[in-house]
């Protein structure tokens, strides 16, 4: 128990109220109360770390991020969130690293792999992106952001026929979700790189 008699549970809850109202700062408030309670909660850590990143305080967030890593190093989220940190702040050469870093233990995260994707793309290493992004596929096929981002790097690199494909999976993937509006953008995107693919054959 604390020491104003809350469980760490209840303070965990209400750092998630606080997070979902938008009130940052009392959040990440409640969260130091309940890490001071339980401070090896991966659970708290990653989360206080993501409000961080939200207002802007990468530095904080990536040191919290580092103490999630220290308590269960094997984590792929807390990883993958030190290498949005990174993303966020234009750092894309340490975010490519600290992605490699987290794929040493966690070689089977989309989302690291996703997030190295993203790091090599700002570096400019498309046909790398492009790489990655397939590797991520491999582990989560259902993620339409994934197929999206994809789909940009191919669009790169004018692959028509294959930037199609990655938006109307996308859109297919939306519309399972009922994300209607987003499907559309999806099918829209795939109908100009055809319309691209037939004025270059």
């Amino acid at each position: 128990m604390s020491s104003d008699g809350q469980s760490f549970e209840q303070l965990l809850q209400t750092a998630r109220r606080f997070r979902l109202q938008g009130e940052n700062k009392k959040a990440i408030d409640a969260y130091r109360a309940a890490l001071q309670v339980n401070p090896e909660s991966l659970e708290a850590l990653n989360e206080m770390g993501l409000v961080h990143i939200k207002i802007g305080e990468q530095a904080e967030a990536i040191l919290v991020f580092d103490a999630a890593i220290a308590v269960a190093p094997d984590a792929s989220s807390p990883h993958s969130n030190k290498v949005e940190a990174y993303l966020t702040i234009g750092a894309f050469q340490e975010a490519l690293t600290a992605a490699d870093v987290g794929l040493l233990v966690a070689p089977h995260s989309a989302d690291i792999h996703s997030n190295r994707a993203r790091a090599l793309e700002s570096l400019l290493r498309i046909q790398d992106a492009i790489d990655a992004f397939n590797e991520s596929l491999k582990y989560d096929s259902d993620n339409p952001e994934t197929w999206k981002a994809l789909a940009l790097c191919l669009d790169a690199q004018a692959k028509w026929e294959e930037v199609a494909r990655a938006y109307r999976i996308a859109g297919s993937l939306h519309q399972k979700r009922s994300e209607l509006a987003d499907a559309d953008s999806c099918f829209k995107f795939a109908d100009m790189a055809e319309k691209s693919s037939d004025e270059m054959a």
